[in-house]
């Protein structure tokens, strides 16, 4: 894993990141959360609970709970899990957790992240997978986005991030009983390396 150091220095500079930048982003997650719900035909009956892992950005907060709101067409409660929170000051439902270690809360609808599994080791990207599966209640969803930079390693991933293998993490968790698939498309996104888009899926029976 990254160290808090590293860490704050990437939040240091996102926070730097204009409104059009940050937009963008907004869009490509609606687009690919939409893709997903509409891919499984998940339609949750009960109060939507979503966890999201990693948030580089205190903007993201309320744009998460924007997507899932209007994509499920309910009120949603999000809870954000972040290794360090101090860029996410003042803001609620946020719990500084190591996403490696178990989750301090359980019974999710969905578990969502987007582009965190590039900051953590090929073996914790494995802890990562599993503890947000235990971590849904049944019948819950949780989704992995990666994009073109973290599955070849393109000029847009960092010295100190990690590749992530999708194929890989999927045999890893199923030597638990955890069975999961992948989703490749293309993300509605102006930016060219986050239109290729592979999610590692996970339902809960």
């Amino acid at each position: 894993m990254v160290t808090k150091e590293i860490l704050q220095s990437h939040y240091r500079e996102y926070a730097a990141q204009p409104e059009e930048w940050v937009a963008n982003m907004a869009a490509t997650k609606k687009s690919i959360v939409k893709c997903v719900v509409e891919e499984l035909n998940y339609h949750p009956r009960e109060k939507v609970r979503v966890a999201v892992l990693g948030a580089s950005d205190k903007r993201y907060l309320s744009i998460h709970e924007k997507i899932f709101c209007e994509v499920f067409c309910q009120p949603v409660e999000v809870v954000t899990y972040d290794l360090d929170s101090k860029h996410l000051k003042d803001a609620g439902n946020v719990v500084e957790h190591d996403v490696t270690e178990p989750f301090p809360q359980t019974g999710f609808s969905v578990v969502f992240s987007h582009e965190l599994l590039k900051f953590l080791t090929p073996s914790e990207q494995v802890q990562a997978l599993r503890n947000a599966y235990h971590a849904l209640q049944t019948g819950g969803i949780a989704m992995h986005v990666v994009h073109a930079p973290s599955l070849y390693g393109t000029a847009e991933l960092r010295e100190w991030q990690y590749r992530v293998d999708p194929n890989h993490l999927l045999e890893n968790v199923a030597n638990e009983a955890i069975s999961g698939r992948l989703l490749r498309f293309e993300s509605e996104s102006n930016v060219d390396w986050l239109r290729e888009t592979c999610v590692i899926l996970f339902e809960k029976r």
